[in-house]
């Protein structure tokens, strides 16, 4: 499906994406006179493209643009991306007609799986939104855009596509692993790019630092020395059980700037004592030296911070891009490349679910589902604890989803029942959709390598016919549509 994979990429690579003069668009496309405030704001943009009543500005193309270049897909074209908007803008519209629409409950489950795929809980995925500089308000409309156009493809591929049984046994004699051999594709490096490496040192010329100092007379005896020795060991161990530097100043300096918890201030190296200098010059900011001794007594320095110099050194190296990632077999085409049987482990098994969502906290759902898990304990039945309270499409079903393979479901799910008996239940368990109740009916062992090349004969002969499906749908889409693209300076009118 190159051609829908390649529509869906420049539309929707990121989900972070992110409309010259009115009478123009009037003569264009009738109708149009009556544009919103709001939309008559957005001219100054300048017009990429005009389709049927609505446009695409400049600037909404270049912001485009930028989204892809920070995802890592900015290999398209200026002409290319503004296409897959045209296509995107015909979409919609299509969708709006067709009344296909996304209910908030579809919404919050792509969220779920969203999180579940970046490995971060719901609640964690609006503080990753903020931190890409994107509005969350934003960010779902963006999202509920895109999962309706994937609904109306859908629609579209799955009302002209049968795939029979017959197809099937046909594909299997000629592949009888259900999985068309991967074509080997000659990879010719490009040249070396040349990249500018910039470098950069510091080089230190001052540090501030704090002082605690044990005083030792001159001529002093050995049981002076020792008694300031030992002093000076209890200010360091005081120290170094996280009592604050001032304060063990204070309290054990004989220093001058005792008073002031032993700050010395900021000076060159040079104006430093090289005793000083050489002593710290090891020490990280914001760490402490050991014990050391002069001849006027026993010191303890720490190192407030180093200022000085950042030079920076540039260079230019030759940089070779990586070569593309070699095909990869999925977990399916390499179980149905096994010689022999493929042994699978199902379970048969029911839940109940309280889900996350942007309004409800991973805590408040917790609380419910302990609250559930509570009415089982107490002895209602499963069944109709799931009827009344799960908040998945298993509910009317008494919460059963049947039978399941290792690898088809959330991996903390699948680790749970993994861990459960027949007959068990499970205590709340957390996946990225919510909280769950789990409890496995029954279990079942047998080779699953005849059902598994066959369903991957089915979507293989699904994709080979829904790329010229969907191409002639978008290209009769386009037909019917008015499409002024200002960057070709081409011009289509409805037939």
């Amino acid at each position: 499906m190159r051609r829908l994979k390649r529509v869906r990429q420049l539309a929707f690579a990121t989900i972070p994406v992110f409309c010259l003069a009115l009478p123009m668009v009037a003569q264009a496309a009738p109708g149009t006179a009556g544009k919103t405030a709001k939309t008559q704001a957005q001219f100054g943009d300048g017009i990429a493209a005009v389709v049927n009543t609505e446009i695409i500005t400049i600037r909404e193309l270049d912001n485009r643009m930028a989204s892809l270049r920070i995802s890592g897909q900015g290999g398209a074209t200026r002409d290319q991306v503004l296409q897959s908007m045209i296509d995107e803008k015909l979409m919609k519209q299509d969708a709006e007609r067709l009344g296909v629409k996304v209910t908030d409950a579809q919404l919050n489950q792509v969220l779920a799986t969203i999180a579940q795929r970046n490995n971060i809980p719901v609640e964690r995925l609006k503080e990753e939104v903020s931190r890409s500089g994107m509005k969350w308000d934003e960010y779902l409309q963006n999202l509920r855009s895109e999962v309706m156009m994937d609904q109306l493809r859908n629609r579209i591929i799955q009302s002209r596509i049968s795939v029979t049984e017959s197809d099937v046994d046909a594909f299997l004699k000629q592949h009888p692993t259900g999985v068309l051999p991967k074509k080997e594709v000659a990879y010719t490096p490009p040249p070396p790019q040349k990249q500018v490496v910039v470098e950069r040192s510091f080089e230190p010329k001052a540090v501030a630092l704090q002082h605690i100092f044990i005083r030792v007379p001159d001529n002093a005896s050995e049981d002076v020395i020792e008694a300031a020795r030992k002093k000076a060991n209890e200010a360091m161990g005081k120290l170094r059980r996280g009592t604050s530097f001032a304060a063990v100043a204070k309290e054990y300096s004989d220093a001058p700037e005792a008073a002031n918890g032993g700050q010395l201030g900021i000076r060159l190296f040079e104006d430093w004592p090289s005793l000083f200098v050489n002593v710290t010059r090891n020490v990280a900011d914001g760490r402490t030296t050991g014990v050391f001794k002069a001849p006027n007594g026993f010191h303890i320095l720490k190192v407030i911070e180093r200022r000085g110099l950042i030079k920076e050194n540039k260079r230019v190296v030759n940089v070779q891009p990586p070569p593309p990632p070699k095909p990869q077999l999925s977990p399916m085409e390499i179980a149905a490349k096994q010689q022999g049987p493929v042994e699978v482990t199902e379970s048969n098994v029911r839940h109940i679910l309280v889900k996350t969502s942007p309004v409800v906290s991973d805590k408040q759902a917790y609380e419910r589902i302990q609250s559930l898990h509570n009415r089982l304990s107490n002895g209602e039945a499963f069944e109709d604890v799931a009827r009344k309270f799960s908040q998945d499409t298993s509910a009317p079903l008494g919460g059963e989803i049947g039978w399941i393979a290792p690898g088809t479901a959330d991996p903390e799910f699948e680790k749970a029942v993994a861990n459960l008996q027949p007959g068990q239940i499970s205590n709340p368990v957390r996946s990225a959709f919510g909280w769950h109740i789990i409890e496995v009916l029954d279990r079942r062992t047998g080779d699953k390598q005849p059902e598994i090349r066959r369903m991957l004969a089915r979507q293989t002969l699904y994709e080979q016919r829904a790329e010229p499906i969907f191409e002639d749908w978008l290209q009769q889409l386009r037909s019917q549509s008015f499409i002024d693209n200002r960057l070709s300076g081409s011009i289509s009118a409805r037939n």
